[in-house]
């Protein structure tokens, strides 16, 4: 045990809520002397203090042994693993990509992988997809390893990776109903309600090549929903819409996690639209997870994740 870690973690801690040693101590039953004594690191809590002082602080014992707030979103109990990715790693020739990213998502988390330029989103997405082959490492989706059933496990996956194809000399809704027949889908009703979801009603008949990058933008957001997917992959799914697009797909991607329990990973340079969507962050840098948190640590520093973000960067060129 860590005296004056816990000490200082407990200080920290009691001037966030404005309390006093005395206050504090009044708490606990104890003189303001014993709560001095802690925060200069003399003398600990025993279990039994530890206890309440984290019911006091909303917090759990690991963590205030610890001396910090454990921001990682790593299971979420109340869901089911819909997308695990172990020890992965990918090359390109001479140069690594990715370099053993591990991470889990579970039904109704919303993800947002954030990183510079070249820091290999892309590439994990597609590796995720089965669209590259990874060198090590293994993807489950729904319980599939995507290296024996990537069949079978794309049917449960919606995505939106770069620019979306399409066929550009038939309407946005023939593209739909070509997906559908893919996945033996026969709800007209379903496919309708997406369209609408995304607000394609007024051009859904009209050719795609008479589309605005926003609306093959929200057509290839349609697509990506047309199978019902339990997992949304989304590479810079803003690309293209306009402030009122971005607010909509904001809308649909919080409903779409809450209301259907949709695990969804995104990219985004975007980041305060991320800041409002997700809630965990996974930062890439040079192919690297340098950090997996919870959107609460953000919240928490009082500062916007664009500032986490440029902060973990210039400290890691730094060091």
């Amino acid at each position: 045990m860590n005296q004056e870690k816990i000490g200082l973690f407990i200080s920290e801690l009691r001037k966030e809520k404005n309390l006093t040693q005395k206050d504090l101590g009044d708490l606990l039953d104890i003189t303001d002397n014993s709560v001095s004594k802690w925060e200069r690191g003399i003398n600990a809590p025993d279990i039994s203090q530890l206890k309440r002082i984290a019911s006091i602080f909303n917090i759990t014992v690991g963590e205030l042994l610890n001396g910090e707030r454990n921001f990682k979103k790593r299971e979420n109990n109340n869901g089911e693993r819909i997308l695990e990715v172990k020890n992965l790693s990918k090359s390109f020739g001479t140069s690594k990509i990715l370099n053993n990213i591990n991470f889990e998502l579970y039904s109704g988390d919303v993800v947002g992988l954030i990183g510079p330029n070249g820091c290999g989103k892309t590439t994990l997405m597609k590796c995720i997809l089965g669209l590259y082959h990874s060198d090590t490492g293994k993807v489950e989706i729904d319980g599939n390893d995507i290296r024996y059933n990537l069949e079978e496990a794309l049917k449960v996956v919606g995505s939106v990776i770069e620019n979306p194809d399409f066929y550009l000399n038939i309407s946005g809704l023939k593209n739909l109903k070509i997906r559908m027949t893919l996945f033996d889908m026969k709800d007209i009703g379903y496919m309708n309600a997406v369209i609408h979801e995304v607000k394609l009603d007024d051009s859904i008949k009209k050719k795609v090549k008479t589309y605005s990058l926003g609306m093959k933008q929200r057509l290839g957001i349609a697509n990506a929903l047309i199978n019902k997917p339990k997992l949304l992959i989304l590479d810079e799914p803003t690309n293209g819409l306009d402030p009122i697009g971005i607010k909509q797909l904001r809308e649909l991607l919080i409903n779409l996690s809450r209301n259907s329990n949709v695990g969804i990973l995104i990219s985004s340079h975007n980041l305060p639209e991320i800041e409002n969507i997700c809630d965990r962050i996974l930062m890439l840098d040079h192919g690297t997870i340098v950090e997996d948190f919870g959107i609460e640590k953000v919240k928490y520093k009082n500062i916007t994740l664009e500032e986490e973000f440029m902060n973990k960067l210039e400290g890691e060129k730094n060091e």
